[in-house]
């Protein structure tokens, strides 16, 4: 018996892979796990006949990804804020459910990053007079 399921991200762990390092989907679970390599920021999802590479790996071979959620599908979400002349980005791992679009995904992130002013140092922003977080007060 695996401890992974499908939809999860994993990260290969072995240091004699080629691949060791890098970030995959779980797609199917048997003596072998499958997995497509999460190329992002484009979305990675465990579908039947998936555009990215597969690979199939020995359970020993991957770790899992602690804290994100088994998912769908998973995206990486650029925010990118002006605060005076400075421009800065920030990242988030995002995942969506089924039924549901990357787009939307994105949105909501956005939407949570510059709704809130106290997450992800957005009273900084509003300090440094930043135009995202200027629309925000009016």
């Amino acid at each position: 018996m695996t401890k992974f399921k499908v939809g999860q991200l994993v990260r290969v762990k072995s240091p004699r892979c080629l691949a060791y390092g890098r970030v995959a989907m779980v797609m199917s679970v048997s003596d072998r796990i499958q997995i497509r390599f999460a190329n992002l920021p484009k979305s990675v999802a465990a579908e039947p006949n998936p555009d990215g590479f597969v690979q199939r790996f020995s359970p020993k071979e991957l770790e899992m990804i602690e804290g994100v959620p088994v998912a769908a599908f998973y995206l990486l979400v650029t925010v990118l804020t002006l605060a005076g002349t400075q421009e800065y980005k920030r990242y988030a791992i995002a995942h969506g459910n089924i039924g549901q679009k990357p787009d939307d995904v994105a949105e909501t992130v956005v939407a949570c990053f510059f709704g809130s002013l106290g997450d992800w140092d957005g009273e900084f922003y509003l300090r440094e007079g930043s135009p995202y977080a200027s629309k925000l007060l009016s």
